[in-house]
């Protein structure tokens, strides 16, 4: 079936099949390049389903859902948007207008249409994503859901759909940063049948199911009280996962960063000097690390000659491919990076908006970069070097981004491997001692934690 397409005059018009298809291989291409993202879970590929995300990142997260979901997805996107620059790309991929209360000028009425489209699109056995918070912000937890989603999924409930719901984590290790980390976490389906009641307008039944679908959120998100423990929780984790020899699984990792960001928040509430002292010993144990350029997974490094040779020989020989292809995408693309940059600090500091505008500031710039380079092809040079230039000049972007980072990498594992080697051997001792004893006191601090979920907290931490 065609994606349905219900715009701000809920006209009922379709969107072409290769026209949806052209807007979704644009999320996945604008995801892929501006995230290294890992998705785990799954949607099921037919029937009714509600997607339902936390929203940190403003018109980047519905290109992420769709991205990693595995089926073509109908988004609700304020209606005030439909009127801008984005309107085409929102027509175009069947989203569905919410009109907003904080929203200007907004005939708040209308979302009736709003909710009969989405009950059709469940109905027709479709799948719908919807951010329950109803705002993109850059709080390190999630925000109260309102309960348009709730109301959504007990309507289409009553109208025969089988409706499954999906809570989706999107956790960002540094949302704002390009080529950072993104873990895409699908949670397992679950319904709200059972909380059916006889009436159609049943307050308790709507909050019953707007808890329920923020308990299955709260599953698949790392939530952080400070920005500032945010970043701890992150590295704390890292050198844990290290020390242990943990797996990097995106499910196990965002476990471990729940525990850790629970246990940050409740020992500096019950037992502050504690959680001073181990921020202290964390902080120099960073300090001894990056005054030899190591990371924690470096210090288990084998600093045999033989594995040395060989790494050096592998690599040289892939680098022979590979480092030209990054010295021309560098020396081709420099400049509209750095403008990129500089005209995305210019056009916002709304931290949930500013990777959204360096995506679209950033195809502006590439495009026009890349055309001016087809225009003086063809200018100095004729048309087929025009057409050489215009297939290329893209590639060439794509490719000396993956070369450049892969030779940046073997770079600096060479860098990491010769630092190894001069650090004196009880220095390099000293660092996995000191990230040994810093895994322990985590496991000490598990173990409470385990404690407090079985009995009332005592305030007292283990010695």
């Amino acid at each position: 079936m065609d994606a349905r397409l219900t715009g701000p005059a809920t006209s009922s018009i379709r969107t072409p099949r290769r026209l949806t298809a052209v807007i979704r291989w644009l999320a996945r291409l604008v995801c892929r390049i501006f995230y290294r993202a890992e998705a785990a879970g799954y949607v099921p590929a037919s029937g009714a389903v509600l997607l339902l995300p936390n929203h940190f990142n403003a018109l980047l997260d519905p290109a992420i859902i769709w991205a990693t979901a595995g089926r073509d997805i109908r988004f609700l996107a304020k209606s005030t948007l439909f009127d801008g620059p984005f309107g085409i790309v929102l027509n175009a991929a069947g989203a569905i207008p919410v009109y907003r209360k904080l929203d200007q000028g907004v005939d708040t009425s209308r979302n009736a249409e709003t909710f009969s489209a989405v009950e059709r699109a469940l109905v027709d056995r479709e799948a719908v994503c919807i951010f329950p918070e109803g705002i993109s912000h850059s709080a390190f937890r999630l925000a109260p859901l309102r309960t348009g989603a709730a109301r959504m999924a007990l309507a289409a409930e009553r109208q025969g759909a089988a409706v499954q719901l999906i809570a989706v984590g999107l956790n960002f290790d540094r949302k704002t940063a390009f080529r950072s980390r993104l873990t895409v976490l699908f949670g397992r389906p679950f319904t709200v049948r059972d909380l059916l009641s006889g009436s159609t307008d049943d307050a308790d039944e709507v909050r019953l199911v707007t808890d329920r679908i923020a308990d299955e959120m709260r599953r698949l998100v790392v939530e952080a009280e400070l920005e500032t423990d945010a970043a701890m929780v992150a590295r704390v984790e890292r050198l844990y996962s290290a020390a242990r020899g943990r797996p990097d699984s995106p499910e196990e990792r965002v476990a471990r960063r729940q525990r850790i960001a629970s246990g940050i928040e409740r020992l500096r509430e019950h037992d502050a000097a504690r959680y001073a002292e181990i921020e202290l010993r964390l902080r120099r144990y960073d300090q001894r690390l990056r005054r030899f350029g190591l990371r924690d997974r470096h210090l288990d490094w084998d600093l045999s000659t033989r594995t040395a040779v060989t790494f050096a020989l592998r690599e040289g020989l892939i680098a022979i491919v590979f480092l030209p292809v990054a010295a021309a995408g560098v020396i081709a693309f420099w400049i509209p990076y750095q403008v990129t940059g500089i005209l995305a600090r210019m056009t916002t500091n709304a931290r949930d908006v500013i990777a959204t505008a360096q995506v679209f500031v950033g195809a502006a710039v590439y495009a026009a970069w890349i055309s001016l380079i087809v225009f003086l092809a063809w200018r100095y040079y004729g048309g087929q070097a025009a057409i050489i230039a215009a297939i290329g000049g893209p590639l060439l972007a794509v490719a000396g981004l993956v070369a450049f980072e892969r030779e940046a990498a073997v770079i600096n594992t060479a860098k990491s491997w010769l630092m190894l080697r001069r650090a004196k051997r009880h220095s390099r001792e000293w660092l996995k001692n000191a990230r040994a004893d810093l895994a322990q006191v985590l496991e000490e601090v598990y173990t409470w934690l385990s404690a407090e979920t079985r009995a009332p907290a005592d305030g007292k931490t283990p010695n």
